[in-house]
């Protein structure tokens, strides 16, 4: 019997078991968890995960899911799935509410890596790898002898642009990037259409070069009709090219973006092994045009057997097509650094994008 005054002492470990129930808010106490279930959480852009928070607990239920993906984009529902179209490391996170107010959150990375695109003139075919050189898909190009391969946006969706040149026709098809069904074709300007790349900021444009006219075009990417062209006779103005092979053995071009500026052009000249880099300047009223300027000193690049140019991840990658590889070069000597992509599949690499 307890005598008047006397009390019990609580045993020390209870106590610690219902305050740390406590502080964590666990479902003992009715509390709120968030539970993410995504799969697959990495993979080759582009990657659709399916997402899943059905398994949250909260006392009451849940009554609110809140999805964000780490790319601005966001939805309300319980489960589904969302595409990531860029390459990099995402932080997708779920917030769920349950009926009596609480609330808790849960986070995880979704890895996303870049895809190299390249094609094959001796066997018309199109090739998907990882960076590693694994074939992730390979299809039949439309058209004979393709030349050059982009990733560019139209009409909302994202497409491959494949120019081809071959047995009298040159031609840009706009093809399905999932397996390479053909969307559009359009006639090509002039007679060697090669290495288009896809300018994504304003002016939007898809840059191709030609050898035979020796021009540069900009295309409409909605029906790739001629935009602008610029000829050797524009370049000798600048004195970059007034001693040198340009726009003769074209060997790469690609775009890159700039901050508050509609880009660069990059293109790599095959009689002497120059990488040129060009300043777009768009129109600044409707009389007046696009204009290209050459800027700093060209940089000399020893691929000896380019075929095709990209930039990623701050570093220029050329095709050897004679070796079969992919080269990594250090942008501020020309000199390769060592990583390469090698074992090329087909026999004649002739256009590369690396989509990110």
């Amino acid at each position: 019997m307890k005598r008047p005054g006397q009390f019990r002492l609580f045993p020390v470990g209870m106590l610690m078991f219902l305050l740390a129930g406590w502080l964590a808010g666990c479902s003992f106490f009715g509390g709120t968890a968030a539970k993410v279930e995504v799969s697959p959480p990495e993979g080759i852009i582009p990657l659709i995960v399916t997402f899943d928070g059905t398994a949250s607990t909260g006392s009451g239920g849940i009554s609110t899911y809140h999805w964000t993906f780490g790319t601005g984009d966001e939805s309300y529902q319980p489960k589904g799935t969302y595409a990531y179209n860029r390459a990099g490391t995402f932080t997708l996170t779920l917030t769920v509410r349950s009926a009596d107010g609480s609330t808790a959150t849960k986070s995880l990375e979704i890895v996303v890596a870049p895809a190299v695109w390249i094609t094959d003139s001796n066997l018309s075919r199109v090739y998907k790898l990882d960076m590693d050189g694994n074939v992730l898909l390979s299809f039949a190009a439309p058209g004979p002898q393709p030349q050059g391969i982009a990733v560019a946006e139209a009409d909302g969706q994202t497409w491959l642009f494949l120019a081809c040149q071959g047995e009298g026709t040159q031609r840009i098809y706009r093809l399905d990037p999932s397996d390479g069904d053909l969307s559009r074709e359009f006639a090509a300007p002039a007679q060697s259409p090669r290495e288009p790349t896809y300018a994504a900021d304003n002016p939007k444009r898809i840059w191709c070069v030609d050898g035979t006219s020796r021009k540069l075009y900009a295309l409409n990417p909605v029906n790739c009709q001629i935009l602008e062209s610029f000829g050797i006779n524009y370049f000798t103005l600048f004195p970059q090219v007034r001693n040198v092979a340009f726009l003769r053995t074209p060997n790469g071009l690609d775009w890159t973006a700039q901050a508050n500026a509609s880009g660069h052009l990059w293109y790599l000249e095959g009689d002497n092994h120059l990488l040129f880099k060009m300043k777009i300047v768009p129109s600044y009223d409707l009389m007046s045009g696009t204009q290209l300027e050459i800027v700093g000193d060209p940089l000399y690049v020893p691929v000896f057997s380019a075929s095709a140019i990209d930039w990623y991840d701050g570093f220029l990658w050329v095709v050897d097509s004679n070796e079969h590889e992919i080269v990594q070069i250090d942008p501020e000597t020309g000199s390769p650094t060592g990583v390469r992509i090698t074992g090329l599949p087909g026999s004649n690499t002739t256009g590369m994008e690396i989509q990110e």
